[in-house]
């Protein structure tokens, strides 16, 4: 078990994943304020949002928006799977270790897909 929580944290130290689950809810509350002020100050038309989104600056921001997402939701999914999924815990087997790291794999594997689709759409 041991080796699970050693390769599927992002830290390892649970402080540290705190920590970094409130870093990225700042910058999507940040990154969230900057696009909703952008539609509530500006008269927005179809070029003053390809202008405004194709930007560099928006980019990068979208990018690191994106990022932060998925380190969110990993933090937040490997703490489900390390609770939720245990032996004993819903009737599962001794083999709820194999069922955690396929659960985990899943999770990476939407994220990989989330975070292709986007770079590919912002860039």
């Amino acid at each position: 078990m041991a080796l699970v929580v050693r390769i599927s944290g992002i830290t390892g130290r649970g402080v540290t994943d705190f920590v970094l689950q409130r870093v990225t809810a700042m910058i999507l509350t940040l990154y969230t304020a900057v696009v909703v002020g952008f539609f509530a100050l500006n008269q927005v038309d179809y070029q003053t949002f390809v202008t405004f989104f194709g930007s560099i600056v928006m980019k990068i921001a979208s990018t690191v928006a994106i990022l932060a997402t998925i380190g969110h939701a990993w933090v937040g999914m490997w703490t489900i799977g390390t609770d939720y999924i245990q032996p004993g815990h819903w009737g599962l087997p001794d083999s709820a270790d194999k069922i955690r790291v396929a659960y985990q794999a899943a999770c990476i594997g939407i994220m990989a897909t989330y975070f292709l689709y986007a770079v590919k759409a912002i860039w």
